[in-house]
């Protein structure tokens, strides 16, 4: 099992464009054998202590995948790639963080 931690950062006033075209995916993601999770989130306003400052433009998408050969397999898919184009123009920056459990 692994985590992959996507930071999407949008051109100011374009994070909506983003959010509706990962929510435009998110049924073909969650289809493709090994996703257990494909969440796009965003920013709550500071509510609790050493919470960092809301950011407006992010979009966090929380994924979960059965093994790195399934998420290697979900970055050559159709959807995805239309995905990435259609919202290039929008994009300030991405960053992907692959995460695994420290514990087993």
């Amino acid at each position: 099992m692994l985590h992959l931690v996507a930071t999407i950062t949008a051109k100011p006033g374009q994070r909506q464009q983003v959010l509706d075209a990962l929510l435009d995916i998110r049924d073909d993601v969650l289809a493709e054998a090994g996703c257990y999770q494909y969440l796009p989130t965003i920013d709550m306003a500071d509510t609790v202590a050493r919470q960092a400052a809301q950011r407006m433009d992010t979009i966090t998408l929380l994924e979960q995948w059965e093994s790195l050969d399934h998420l290697e397999e979900h970055f050559q898919t159709a959807h995805l790639k239309a995905f990435q184009q259609t919202v290039e123009p929008w994009l300030e920056s991405v960053s992907l963080q692959l995460l695994q459990p420290a514990v087993v």
